[in-house]
């Protein structure tokens, strides 16, 4: 096995007493893709790992290591409880549970290279992803080449990936747990874009809060509610090829089924679908409304009042509007607690999921 690239832009870079990648890590909140192959991470420290705990939620990482004093034949019972002390260190730290990022371990035994990369930027060289590296003579290259970035992202890593073992059982489970945190990333921003389309900003002697304040909001709650919606028909369709695929891998379903039946989300769209008070609000339309006025009882007035009624349909429109929204109120209100415990329940079940994933057996080979 070979893989040659030819990099067009590239810097050097030798340090001692600093990290030779830390405009990578600087890029870290930027990031859509983060991945850390290193022979091996601090054992002690969690300095480097805070950086992770940073990322955006919807930051896919793949963090790819040795684990150090694992061997696959133990000469001795000393070496044996060395190799478990340390895989317990690392399953540990590389707990993809642990991670809000779109996180994945994997353990590559005859792994030494190290790479330190974002979807912006990439370093190459010898320095570890460990604080021990700091203080050490270490050399590399870093790049924003983007065809040498995607060229390691979409040929080496995933080589090195498939040769590896992953932190769960099966290799798919933490793939389906992914795709159900993307979705639920998405449904609890369209939720928080709900809330927002509430609420009004005042602004008083420099002092700011929020008041409900539906009629003026209207265009935006419409909008916020359309693109739940939208999230909600993606989370309904890949639900029960989630629970198909769990199933397939052994896992026991009969909890996760109930959690997704206790979701109700056809439910929890009819509150706001046709001819609910929320959706009356939302539709209503106040000069289509003081025009119809007008129209219907116009010649019912006198040619001297004509003027003063026209002018009065905006008031008949906007009590209109008024009554609707008082009516809406309270309904939108018990949406808003129910989206909330939507959220909950949702990720109540993908924790769920990754408590029925038991860990790679073959990581930790000092038992028998």
């Amino acid at each position: 096995m070979k893989f040659k690239c030819f990099v067009k832009e590239a810097e050097f870079i030798m340090t001692k007493d600093e990290l030779g990648y830390q405009e990578v890590l600087d890029d870290f909140d930027k990031a859509e893709y983060v991945c850390i192959l290193t022979y091996n991470i601090s054992a002690k420290s969690l300095k480097l790992l805070r950086y992770i705990d940073k990322l955006k939620h919807t930051t896919k990482v793949d963090i790819i290591t040795n684990i150090p004093s694992r061997f696959e034949e133990y000469t001795s019972q000393f070496a044996k409880g060395r190799a478990k002390k340390m895989i317990n260190i690392y399953l540990d730290k590389l707990n993809p549970k642990k991670y809000d990022s779109l996180f994945s371990s994997y353990f590559s035994f005859n792994n030494h290279a190290k790479i330190v990369m974002t979807n912006n930027i990439i370093y190459v060289g010898s320095s570890n992803f460990s604080d021990e590296s700091n203080s050490s003579f270490e050399c590399g290259i870093l790049s924003k080449d983007v065809e040498f970035i995607e060229y390691i992202k979409n040929k080496v890593l995933p080589y090195i990936k498939d040769e590896a073992e992953q932190y769960y059982s099966h290799n798919s489970t933490n793939s389906i747990r992914i795709n159900l945190k993307f979705i639920y990333y998405k449904l609890a921003s369209v939720i928080e874009e709900v809330h927002m389309a509430c609420y009004s900003i005042a602004d008083h002697q420099g002092k700011e809060w929020s008041y409900f304040d539906l009629a003026n909001n209207r265009y935006f709650l419409q909008e916020a509610l359309d693109r739940l919606n939208i999230v909600f028909e993606e989370f309904k369709d890949i639900l029960p090829s989630v629970l198909e695929s769990l199933e397939k891998l052994g896992i026991n379903i009969e909890n996760l089924e109930d959690l997704v039946a206790d979701l109700k989300i056809e439910d929890i769209q009819l509150l706001y679908s046709d001819d609910t008070s929320i959706y009356n609000l939302l539709t209503f339309d106040n000069q289509n409304y003081a025009m119809k006025y007008i129209n219907e009882n116009e010649l019912l007035m006198a040619g001297e009042d004509i003027d003063a009624f026209r002018e009065s349909a905006s008031q008949v429109a906007f009590e209109k509007e008024s009554s609707l929204e008082e009516l809406a109120k309270e309904d939108v209100t018990d949406l808003l607690c129910i989206l909330t415990e939507f959220k909950e329940k949702t990720e109540k079940f993908i924790d769920e999921i990754t408590s029925s994933s038991t860990v790679n057996e073959k990581l930790d080979n000092t038992n028998s």
